[in-house]
């Protein structure tokens, strides 16, 4: 099946590029054997954004930090982060990209925090670790309501 995309069909919006910001991975300084059964590992997700002067960029951090059982000793600390920038076409309203930047370019970058771990860890005497499948649009929810539950409280006069 193909299909040639028309201009009527390219997104108003563009990703531009994508970086790493940040990589980190301790190993533990125990000697013991690494268990056969990782467990479950905790995976705590960040996002920030920041825009240009005239709002027709934007600049995506998404962070991960992963978080080994209680009762193991994987490593001490892992997280990763990339930077992803992204931009409208001239003449596209400002808000446009404000609404993507929260939504779907986490989503976008998610697989790029994902190699970086599995990258880190590929080599280390824990073995190759890949981030579970995270539905992404549920968190960025969950971190919006949080930051307006916030935003709130630091406005509202007690």
């Amino acid at each position: 099946m193909s299909h040639k995309i028309s201009k009527e069909q390219l997104s108003a919006l563009q990703f531009d590029r994508v970086w790493i910001r940040e990589a980190e991975f301790l190993d533990t300084s125990s000697q013991k054997a690494v268990p056969s059964k990782m467990g479950e590992i905790g995976v705590k997700l960040e996002v920030t954004v920041a825009y240009s002067d005239d709002g027709a960029r934007s600049f995506v951090t998404v962070r991960a930090v992963l978080e080994p059982p209680a009762d193991s000793e994987l490593f001490t600390r892992l997280s990763a982060a990339v930077e992803g920038a992204f931009s409208v076409r001239a003449g596209i309203p400002g808000e446009k990209i404000k609404s993507f930047s929260t939504v779907q370019a986490p989503v976008l970058l998610l697989p790029y925090v994902r190699q970086v771990i599995t990258n880190l860890t590929a080599q280390a005497r824990c073995g190759a670790l890949v981030m579970p499948p995270i539905n992404m649009v549920k968190v960025t929810k969950a971190m919006r309501e949080s930051a307006e539950k916030a935003e709130l409280s630091q406005t509202t006069p007690e």
